[in-house]
């Protein structure tokens, strides 16, 4: 049962087993866990959305959800609690494994198929772009390169399309990078140049979501800091579904802190956060 959490904060016993038929929904649906330490957390982002939509209270919300009320519903609880926190050139030592050892080892003909798993607002896809723009030459990249970005989040694919930034985004990119693939909108915020958003395509995806709706297979995959928002059963099967997504000899992309000790794979791990399908 649902009380509270480390702090003390207290959740409503009446909310308790409206918020639970939530979390539970919520991890059917979308893979995202919420630990017991999370709750309070998931109950606030529930009751913000309660409020943007005139829903009254949990229990109604928790109703609409079971009665299939709006398909559309769906969709916005489970954007209300994914996570979309990512910014330009995040985990540089990480990144740098994309020109120094997965670049050489790309295949010398045809284009090179990249997906960005939860892409939230682009900010790693265009990084990728930008990182062959600046291997390969702006031209030559946009030849070879066809880059998907996918979220769970219409408005997080509606911001990636745009691709308009703050400044606080762009804080990682050297000044030089900044100037060669931006456009100065205002006093705040940069907009990626035209030639690097042909680069990159997004659409709106549930990683949850079986088959993959893919006719190609990858030759890089993205998917980082997502992965500990899931439980290890979940983790297991997203990552094995990944690695059949992949091309042979195709790369998987994680983060510094997703080692997938504990995740039993196939993917053979070859540097940090980086990860092959041999």
């Amino acid at each position: 049962m649902i009380a509270g959490n480390a702090m003390g904060e207290i959740i409503p016993r009446a909310e308790q087993p409206h918020l639970e038929y939530l979390r539970q929904w919520i991890f059917d649906h979308t893979g995202l866990h919420f630990s017991e330490k999370k709750h309070t957390n998931l109950y606030r982002r529930l009751h913000t959305l309660c409020w943007k939509l005139n829903v009254p209270s949990l229990e109604e919300l928790a109703r609409q959800l079971r009665d299939q009320v709006s398909p559309h519903l769906a969709v916005e609880v489970a954007c209300a609690v994914s996570t979309n926190h990512t910014f330009f050139y995040r985990e540089a030592e990480v990144l740098q494994q994309v020109p120094q050892m997965i670049l050489p080892r790309l295949p010398v003909e045809g284009q090179w198929r990249i997906w960005s798993a939860a892409a939230a607002s682009g900010d790693e896809a265009y990084t990728l772009a930008i990182l062959f723009a600046e291997a390969l030459g702006l031209e030559q990249a946009q030849e070879r390169v066809a880059i998907l970005g996918t979220d769970i989040s219409y408005s997080m694919i509606e911001r990636a399309e745009q691709g308009t930034y703050l400044d606080q985004k762009l804080e990682m990119l050297p000044p030089l990078v900044r100037q060669r693939y931006f456009e100065k909108v205002d006093a705040r915020q940069w907009r990626v140049i035209a030639e690097l958003k042909r680069m990159c395509t997004f659409r709106r995806m549930n990683l949850q979501s079986a088959p993959f709706p893919f006719k190609n297979s990858f030759h890089l995959i993205l998917c980082r800091n997502i992965l500990y928002y899931f439980n290890q059963q979940t983790q297991t099967q997203l990552v094995e579904r990944l690695y059949d997504a992949a091309e042979p000899g195709g790369w998987l992309l994680t983060s510094v802190t997703e080692t997938m000790h504990n995740v039993p794979t196939r993917w053979r791990k070859v540097g940090t956060g980086l990860f092959r399908k041999l």
